[in-house]
């Protein structure tokens, strides 16, 4: 197994020192991002299922951004909605806009 060198990234979130976790750690040339809500830096959450989704692709796309990486390359989202049968579609035109050309791997549940 080759080692590679580690690069964490905090959100600043109170709970990755109590959990003991990272927004983004990069191995190599991977990066692998922790799950992610549309609560970050004390901004308020928003009242909609579309706004989170899009609140928590920018929180990931700055993240990744910081770790030298971009949306463009992503290749698994795994989401999870609380009403599915009510807000799919709204959760899915957001990935849409962001997600159409890259086509990653995608779970909703």
């Amino acid at each position: 197994m080759t080692d590679y060198p580690r690069t964490k990234i905090a959100s600043g979130g109170p709970y990755e020192d109590v959990v003991g976790y990272s927004r983004v750690v990069v191995a190599g040339p991977l990066a692998f991002v922790a799950g992610t809500t549309a609560s970050s830096d004390g901004s308020p959450i928003p009242e909609t299922c579309g706004e989170q989704a899009r609140q928590t692709v920018e929180i990931m796309r700055k993240k990744l951004s910081q770790a030298g990486f971009s949306l463009d390359e992503v290749v698994r989202v795994r989401m999870f909605v609380v009403d599915i049968k009510r807000d799919w579609q709204e959760v899915s035109k957001v990935m849409n806009e962001y997600f159409a050309d890259i086509r990653p791997v995608m779970t909703m549940r």
